[in-house]
């Protein structure tokens, strides 16, 4: 741990497998492997697991791997068959790394949705991520990889990834066209594949519309949720307005009622006897809490306190 610390940014992987897989294998079980690359313009960075024989549209890894980070912001994955001749893609997805870095611990333990060619989820990959060293990343705790609670992990389609993905598809989709060519059945094999082709591209074309369709849907729960949330927050800003006014509506009027009270205690001559104060015959004070009339004119000292000279003071 002391090492790895002193080291730069990193990313570690666990592989440990994905499940309800498409079916991209015509006779028999697909024979999965899992690879992924932080670089997509650059083919040579990707590294991969070992293949899974015959597993089918369930596969199993539990393979490791750690790998420098330079802010790279997704982790670019894919799930292919391997052929005899050319791979094929079974699923693919875009990670994005900052729920990794915001976890705790930089530590990440998910289940992802990926995707088909055509742009729709179909089955899941179980990674295990944890960044190393990474500026601003969540330090509160730090779990041994893989012993975190499993949850559920954001992945996306990037547009460069979704490309690829179809020229993978396309390309072994050539292959097998070709060996059907080079099979001595040219005519027939010829018609077939144009047949398949054709097939191909309307089950295309409609898994194309049903996807647009699905993401207009989605588009609309997406903004009636906004209006909703929208909507929410105008009425917490309002409520919090007709709050504020309302406190000050009362401060208005407890400061207009204390200002009344002051007044109406110096109509009334209410103020506090000045022990040394020069005070008119009729002029009132308080004192002690009762109040006093002045009977004739004089100028006070402390000892003519109203209570006891009653030659000039009368309680009132």
């Amino acid at each position: 741990m002391l090492a790895q610390q002193n080291q730069g940014p990193s990313l570690s992987i666990i592989a440990h497998g994905a499940s309800n897989l498409k079916d991209v294998e015509t006779f028999g079980k697909q024979d999965p492997y899992f690879r992924f690359t932080l670089d997509l313009e650059n083919p040579k960075s990707f590294q991969k697991t070992f293949v899974h024989k015959n597993a089918g549209k369930n596969a199993v890894w539990n393979q490791s791997f750690n790998v420098p980070l330079n802010g790279e912001p997704d982790l670019f994955i894919e799930i292919m068959d391997e052929e005899t001749t050319t791979d094929a893609i079974i699923a693919f997805a875009a990670i994005p790394l900052n729920q990794v870095v915001h976890s705790p611990g930089g530590n990440l333990n998910a289940i992802f949705p990926v995707y088909t060619p055509d742009g729709k989820q179909n089955g899941e990959v179980t990674l295990t991520l944890t960044a190393h060293n990474v500026p601003g990343q969540n330090s509160d705790y730090q779990a041994a990889g893989g012993q975190e609670d499993i949850r559920f992990g954001v992945s996306r389609i990037v547009d460069v990834h979704l490309k690829r993905a179809k020229s993978l598809q396309n390309k072994e989709k050539a292959t097998d066209a070709g060996l059907a060519v080079a099979g001595g059945l040219f005519a027939i094999g010829a018609g077939l594949l144009a047949n398949k082709l054709n097939n191909d591209h309307n089950r295309e074309e409609q898994e194309r519309k049903d996807a647009e369709l699905e993401q207009e849907q989605e588009h609309e729960r997406f903004e009636d949720e906004k209006r909703r949330l929208e909507a929410e927050q105008a009425k917490f800003q309002a409520d919090q307005e007709a709050f504020r006014r309302q406190q000050e509506e009362e401060n208005q009027r407890n400061q207009h009622e204390s200002h009344h009270e002051h007044h109406r205690r110096d109509d009334c001559g209410g103020r506090e006897w000045d022990p040394v104060g020069t005070y008119s015959a009729g002029d009132r004070v308080e004192y002690h809490g009762r109040d006093y009339i002045c009977l004739q004119g004089h100028t006070s000292n402390p000892t003519w306190e109203p209570t006891v000279a009653n030659s000039i003071w009368r309680r009132d």
